[in-house]
């Protein structure tokens, strides 16, 4: 992809049980460190706005800013532990949650910082300057005044970018894929989306983030957020969300360049005429479409029929899980272990989609390349699956294949078997195993995506509108994941 920035992938709103969700901030490092680039702690800390004693059901919330607060120094000493490592990043922060202003997840740019239990937004504000910490809205679609973001009050120093994609739904506009209905705070609010806001004369990048409490960093399907960055370091994210250079995503780990006359995303410009608009797409699945979004209309779509690449690896995802219905009572976790190995062709990279149920402080998932091939170390289940969803998958991309290819699993958990596929069949359709009769866990090969599938390359000249206007990239995939870069502002 691209030469002047990296793509850095990951979780910048996530919980665990330092507040009212569930694990140690240990396991979520630990779950970060697998499959992310950085990841933010955002602990629950305070509410300013809602009486949390008067009302048992608000016990919860109560107890939960307790344990935050007696555990802060633990959170502290093993976030700024973690960012002694290369390569990944950690960042301290909390969540204060507001029915008025809507939550606001305050992320520190340095270790070792107190919270703040600010009782108003401006107060807020002062305390994160003097930090110099962001202030990065969540889930701003729900109604104003419960919990979605109050946009009179929006800063774009403070929060230079927006989450528009959470285990909550998309805040994109009130027709988008995934309705606000995992929450309590209500439907989507037309005036409180993103779009609308955006047509309002604001500016901001987008983000992504799961808002998992089950302590799940990057939890696939609930949210994830991609970054431009000069080096993987706290350093190169902060500099990243400073000026924009963000994109949200779903699930998958979408690869996307964008830029409009050579400005990236999130940069702000002065056009006339025509502006030249480029990207590179690279999916980790089949590409439905493309659409290039111009002051929220739809003013060019492409797909791989249109600039698919014949360059570029093969994907293979490999999923496993299903098993008994919980439903039908017989719900249980199983635990995974098995070597995948390629002969006539090679594992270039391989990407984690690890889903966060159910939950368990002690199991880990372990995904190490070895050989030509992937070691694997798993469990999936259907008690407690997250966002319905009880499997565990990896997408690989491959290095050419030779035509006699093949992929092997050697499986040791749940049971023990040998199963070879031929890559040139897995080209034609998918293959599945059962572990054992009905109601057994199984696995599958998915039908290999040939590179002109799944990546989208181009550039397009588009008309420029008297007065300020916005243009962003919106990506979907034929799986139902999807991508979002923040916008690039003209004049």
């Amino acid at each position: 992809m691209t030469k002047q920035y990296r793509i850095a992938f990951g979780d910048i709103h996530n919980h665990n049980g330092h507040g009212y969700g569930k694990g140690s901030i240990e396991r979520s490092l630990g779950i970060a460190r697998e499959h992310l680039d950085f990841f933010a702690f955002t602990g629950h800390s305070s509410w300013h706005d809602l009486d949390v004693d008067s009302d048992e059901r608000f016990q919860h919330f109560r107890k939960g800013f307790a344990r935050l607060a007696e555990t802060w120094p633990r959170v502290q000493a093993a976030i700024a532990e973690a960012n002694k490592e290369e390569g990944f990043a950690a960042f301290l922060g909390f969540e204060w949650h507001s029915n008025f202003y809507g939550d606001q997840c305050v992320i520190f740019t340095e270790d070792y910082k107190e919270m703040n239990y600010a009782t108003d937004l401006e107060e807020l504000r002062e305390f994160c300057r003097a930090n110099n910490a962001f202030i990065l809205p969540h889930h701003v679609a729900y109604p104003k005044g419960v919990r979605g973001l109050n946009w009179d009050e929006y800063d774009p120093e403070l929060s230079p970018v927006i989450e528009i994609f959470s285990m909550h739904g998309c805040s994109e506009s009130d027709t988008s894929p995934f309705p606000m209905k995992i929450g309590s705070p209500g439907g989507r609010s037309t005036d409180q989306t993103i779009q609308r806001n955006l047509a309002r004369g604001l500016r901001f990048g987008f983000t992504g983030s799961t808002d998992s409490h089950r302590g799940f960093p990057g939890a696939y399907g609930e949210g994830l957020m991609g970054a431009l960055v000069n080096e993987v370091s706290r350093a190169g994210v902060i500099d990243a969300i400073r000026n924009r250079r963000t994109y949200a995503l779903t699930g998958d780990k979408i690869e996307l360049e964008f830029s409009v006359n050579g400005a990236v995303m999130g940069s702000e410009i002065t056009a006339s005429g025509e502006a030249e608009v480029a990207f590179d797409v690279g999916g980790r699945d089949e590409i439905d479409r493309v659409e290039l979004v111009l002051n929220n209309e739809v003013v060019a779509s492409f797909g791989p029929q249109d600039h698919g690449l014949a360059e570029g690896p093969l994907q293979l995802r490999m999923e496993w899980g299903w098993g008994p219905w919980g439903d039908l009572d017989k719900a249980r976790v199983v635990d995974w272990a098995f070597e995948i190995e390629f002969e006539g062709t090679a594992l270039r990279r391989h990407f984690p989609c690890l889903t966060s149920g159910p939950f368990d402080e002690n199991r880990r998932h372990r995904l190490t390349p070895v050989g030509t091939g992937l070691s694997v170390t798993s469990y999936s289940s259907r008690l407690e699956p997250s966002m319905g969803n009880p499997n565990q998958a990896v997408v690989m991309a491959l290095e050419d294949a030779a035509a006699d290819a093949t992929v092997t699993v050697r499986m040791s958990h749940p049971v023990e078997m040998v199963r070879q596929f031929q890559i040139a069949d897995l080209s034609k359709g998918s293959a599945e195993v059962h572990t054992g009769g009905y109601p057994s866990e199984s696995f599958q090969m998915h039908r290999i995506v040939p590179a002109k599938l799944s990546r989208v390359k181009g550039q397009t000249a588009v008309p420029v509108p008297k007065g300020p206007s916005y243009i962003y990239l919106r990506v979907t995939q034929k799986n139902g994941q999807m991508a979002w870069s923040s916008p690039v502002f003209l004049n």
